[in-house]
């Protein structure tokens, strides 16, 4: 199996051989047609230039010489111009020509020839002449001017079948609004030549691109996989029962989230973990302590009270006690399970919180008349909520349950309502021994016990089972302590949304027409004109 190292350099060098591959046939494929448009371009700026110094105010009384000389600094190497003129421009400016026939109505004036014995208009000529020159007037040349001046504007690309390959020659016309036509061409040699130096340098491109791709390819999965490698490596080890191994990744990236997020996972295991170790020797403690109980007086009662009716149920008694304090932590572990895994979801009903709060305080009446503490109601008379009663009941039951052993001699539980903006807040307050501050975020982690309850009963999973309650609720809850002052355990439920009132009726509108009351009796008519 690869490894995901092996798979992202594979991945990283066969993306960049793609890369380059496209590079080649784009560079193949569209190089010479966008090289001949920018020649195109080139041309057509060029005749344009030639156009606007024939156009120009200070042409019309010059000659032949100075217009030449005036044309000649723009033309650029490379390019051949071309400038011929009807008669009636030749008569209208007073040019002088060496003679020579009329070609269907136009004259040569000049010629500029940068491109040299290759240029298929000027077989004949390598230099600039001005005046008719009969040499200029090739075959070629005379059908693109009467071309240009048919169709007053030209662009076409010719072929020279005399050389192998065909050479060939782009050619731009223009005809002027005072009847000169402007002929620009250019080899275009040029294109072959600079796409044989462009795919040379695409070889050591391609060369130096494929190594430096592959080289940076292998470094990039190093690096990338780096944090993976790590989170694996610590992983195991926290399969292993090492729950100290944490993992140094420092980006700000999503790996370095998933690092946060393991070693907060690790802390939490191992804060669990060691609960959990608290929680096995504080049941095993709890359950010995009944078992043996049990045992003892069960012995007692077959061996020496078995006729004593007295000691016999004394000692029945105190197995029935016993028993039940082991029915009470079992109970509260395979509780906590229920409510943890989500098997026992909330049934969502509208009830009175505060009559359910009277009945679970009516519980402990007894119990605190033989302890000597008070129970209290305050608030609200009623406070319907939406949640599950039974589930709040067992709400309620362990937050006054939790309260009761902190409390002094004639100390005093207090439940409150409280009504709040579409909620209703209940709060278990009594003024016991109070908690540590440092305690407070690990009140409610299951298993968890503050050392004022160490060597008291219990198994530390009221106030668990109560968290796992209002989370299924989705309701806010929390806790304010001060040692020596006591606690305040507070939740909040949904209230139901208060009904509108009924609308007023209303009043009928006068009608503007005049309508039967009753039923038409004898004499009466409805509708009828009389």
């Amino acid at each position: 199996m690869k490894s995901i190292k092996t798979k992202l350099a594979l991945f990283v060098s066969c993306l960049c051989i793609v890369l380059i591959l496209l590079v080649w046939l784009l560079t193949v494929a569209l190089f010479e047609s966008n090289y001949t448009r920018s020649i195109r371009k080139e041309l057509s700026a060029q005749v344009a230039s030639v156009a606007a110094v024939l156009e120009s105010d200070d042409a019309r009384g010059a000659g032949l010489g100075e217009l030449f000389r005036q044309i000649q600094p723009l033309v650029k190497t490379g390019v051949c111009v071309d400038v011929s003129a009807t008669d009636a421009c030749i008569a209208q400016r007073g040019y002088v020509t060496s003679g020579g026939l009329p070609l269907s109505g136009y004259r040569a004036l000049f010629v500029l020839e940068g491109i040299g014995d290759g240029c298929q208009l000027h077989p004949f000529s390598s230099q600039g002449f001005w005046g008719e020159q009969r040499e200029w007037d090739s075959g070629d040349v005379i059908f693109w001017r009467q071309m240009t001046a048919q169709e007053g504007r030209l662009s076409k690309t010719l072929f020279d079948q005399r050389t192998t390959p065909y050479r060939q020659q782009q050619v731009m016309g223009l005809l002027t609004s005072s009847g000169y036509i402007v002929l620009a061409s250019t080899n275009l040699e040029r294109v072959d030549q600079a796409m044989s130096v462009v795919s040379n340098q695409l070889v050591l491109i391609t060369v130096i691109l494929l190594a430096v791709s592959i080289v940076s390819a292998l470094l990039f999965a190093r690096w990338f996989t780096r944090p993976v490698t790590q989170l694996s490596s610590a992983a195991k080890q926290v399969a292993a029962g090492n729950y100290d191994v944490a993992v140094d990744i420092r980006s700000q990236d999503e790996l370095g989230a998933l690092a946060r997020d393991f070693n907060y996972m690790t802390r939490e295991i191992a804060k669990s973990t060691q609960l959990q170790r608290e929680l096995i020797a504080n049941i095993s403690h709890d359950l010995r302590t009944p078992l043996t109980l049990i045992k003892g007086y069960a012995e007692t009662i077959r061996d020496l009270d078995g006729e004593d009716k007295v000691r016999r149920d004394a000692d029945l008694s105190i197995i029935v006690d016993e028993s039940d304090r082991l029915s009470v932590l079992v109970n509260s572990v395979m509780e906590l399970s229920k409510y943890s895994s989500g098997a026992a979801r909330p049934a969502l009903s509208r009830f009175d919180l505060a009559e359910l709060t009277a009945d679970v305080l009516r519980r402990y009446a007894d119990r605190a008349e033989k302890e000597h503490f008070s129970l209290s109601q305050d608030g609200l008379e009623e406070a319907e909520v939406i949640a599950d009663p039974v589930q709040i009941g067992r709400v309620l039951h362990n937050l006054v349950s939790n309260a009761i052993p902190h409390l002094p001699e004639g100390g005093c539980v207090t439940v409150r309502l409280i009504a709040k903006a579409g909620a209703i807040r209940a709060e278990v307050a009594d003024n016991g021994s109070g908690i540590e501050e440092k305690e407070l975020p690990f009140i409610f982690d299951r298993y968890y016990r503050a050392r004022s309850d160490a060597g008291k009963r219990g198994s530390g999973l009221g106030l668990s089972i109560v968290k796992a309650i209002l989370v299924a609720h989705g309701a806010p809850f929390g806790v304010q302590s001060a040692v020596g002052v006591g606690s305040t355990f507070w939740f909040e439920l949904p209230a139901p949304a208060p009904a509108l009132p009924p609308k007023a009726p209303r009043e009928p509108r006068p009608s503007s027409r005049r309508e039967a009351k009753g039923p038409a009796g004898p004499g009466t008519t409805r509708g009828n004109k009389k």
